[in-house]
């Protein structure tokens, strides 16, 4: 049986700081947690690797955004246009697995088929990234839905569920982004100091759940939905 926690809104700050409080505390034996939570403002987290101030503007994003580092690796999230959860498996319940990609795909089957329901174009399929692709430049490689990894939920060839893990010896924290609707490319042009391939590399690998005319409107509407689906799926 897992717990759900709700943070509600909060900033990107407290709301990393809760998730890696519910790492440090777990225990082997308690049960998993699925962890819901949303930003107060337009904001982005980044992996514990990256420096936000070397890949973009900072005098914009210090003004437009609220941002955190993650406890988790991987790249930029912007958190606008995107569902954040995290998922926390203790190391005696079933979806530890000492592989990590075994890891992965505990999660990921399971959000995959929470997800189904609310995909609007049927032509495609769920699938897990066989083969990495080349960045299309070389600032792609920091910004999550620019370059899909191994770890990626997939559709129809597109990235639909971003994901990062940390591991510590009671269990581990995996913390995941799904794509709702597309970026606002305009809100994003301004962050980056030179032409760059990002915002291209976004269109072309990121597959939005709700649609390519989703709005944020949209997005509220079935928020509650979708963590009831999300819950559903991962308590089977």
């Amino acid at each position: 049986m897992w717990k759900v926690i709700d943070s509600g809104k909060k900033s990107a700050s407290e709301l990393m700081k809760i998730d890696e409080q519910l790492l440090l505390k777990m225990k082997q034996d308690d049960q998993p947690i699925l962890h819901f939570y949303d930003f107060v403002k337009p904001s982005f987290t980044f992996g514990v690797f990256i420096k936000p101030e070397n890949i973009m503007n900072q005098k914009v994003y210090i003004k437009d955004f609220d941002f955190s580092k993650r406890p988790t690796g991987g790249g930029v999230l912007f958190h606008v246009w995107d569902f954040a959860f995290s998922c926390l498996i203790p190391k005696n319940h079933a979806g530890y697995k000492d592989d990590v990609m075994e890891s992965y795909k505990y999660i990921n089957d399971r959000i995959a088929k929470g997800l189904s329901p609310f995909i609007k174009d049927s032509k495609g399929d769920f699938s897990l990234l066989p083969i990495e692709p080349e960045p299309m430049d070389d600032l792609c490689k920091n910004f999550c839905f620019a370059k899909p990894t191994k770890y990626d939920i997939m559709y129809g060839g597109k990235k639909l569920c971003g994901a990062a893990q940390r591991r510590k010896n009671q269990g581990y924290l995996h913390q995941g982004s799904i794509s709702l609707a597309p970026p606002d490319f305009s809100m994003l042009k301004p962050l980056f100091k030179t032409e760059s391939k990002v915002l291209s590399a976004m269109n072309l690998h990121t597959f939005p759940l709700l649609g390519s005319k989703a709005t944020l409107q949209d997005i509220e509407k079935t928020r509650n939905e979708i963590k009831q689906s999300l819950i559903s799926a991962l308590s089977e």
